[in-house]
């Protein structure tokens, strides 16, 4: 798949001008010829400046975390979620939020005030950028990659209120990290309230989405790929888990056992 075919499959598959898209992606798993940032090319090209185009740009830069190289840097701090979204958060006219962990990146209209105040909320929760983008009439594409990578879906666990917000995913890395502050360049401390925890469960909400009529499979290239209403997502499965908080917790057992999180959360629907 070129750049130009990729742009025509993007605009058969409605993603055309002025589209607010979300974008997770695999470049191992698709067939592009081209470097990751001709990928971000052809999806700025397909919504155009008057869309917006936004990445997860993940640093997990936890204080205590066995990879973490100081305070974050929006600037330096390399992305941990794939190459497409390495090479989206350096090109020119993307914003990047400063959460020191679960940082998003943006382009097109409306970037910068997306991705603004991220620094002050929780990674997921009320005033960060994806549930900003959840109140939008917006799309998420996942190119090449499972639901599970829908990291909007710990928005629906933080509006829901589940129990398990405050479990880690991982308790050795801390509840603690720092940012270098954009404005004035000085470090600041930031502190956890709810951590986004695991994603293993997320396929459960297939089945809601397409009952729904908010998920929809397509095939861009050789993987499938799967097309979902941003608000759709997150007030389906909001209302799922008011309903059932632990909706998303996973059934394969053989993870639960190599999962902190899960185990934690599967301990904690026991007892209810």
């Amino acid at each position: 798949m070129k750049k130009s075919d990729l742009v025509s499959a993007l605009h058969n598959n409605g993603i055309i001008r002025g589209t607010k898209l979300l974008l997770h992606s695999s470049y191992k798993s698709i067939d592009f010829e081209g470097a990751p940032e001709e990928v971000c090319q052809s999806f700025m090209e397909a919504v155009g400046d008057e869309g917006l185009l936004v990445m997860p740009a993940h640093s997990m830069n936890f204080k205590n975390h066995p990879k973490a190289k100081g305070p974050y840097n929006p600037g330096r701090s390399p992305s941990t979620t794939g190459a497409i979204t390495e090479s989206f958060r350096k090109m020119p006219r993307v914003a990047r939020s400063l959460h020191p962990s679960h940082s998003v990146a943006a382009w097109g209209t409306g970037a910068r005030e997306l991705v603004k105040g991220h620094e002050k909320v929780d990674a997921e929760g009320a005033g960060s950028p994806l549930e900003k983008f959840s109140q939008m009439e917006s799309t998420i594409l996942l190119m090449g990659c499972s639901i599970q990578s829908a990291t909007i879906m710990h928005v629906a666990e933080w509006l829901a209120e589940v129990p398990y917000l405050k479990e880690h995913y991982d308790p050795t890395w801390g509840y603690e990290a720092e940012y270098i502050d954009e404005e004035d360049g000085k470090i600041k401390p930031y502190s956890y309230k709810t951590v986004p925890g695991c994603s293993a469960g997320f396929v459960n909400a297939i089945p809601w989405l397409k009952e729904a009529g908010f998920f929809k499979e397509l095939s861009l290239n050789k993987e499938l790929s799967f097309l979902i209403d941003a608000k759709g997502l997150v007030r389906v499965v909001t209302e799922k888990l008011k309903q059932s908080p632990y909706a998303l917790l996973t059934t394969d057992e053989e993870h639960i056992k190599t999962c902190y999180h899960c185990k934690q959360v599967q301990r904690m629907a026991r007892t209810v």
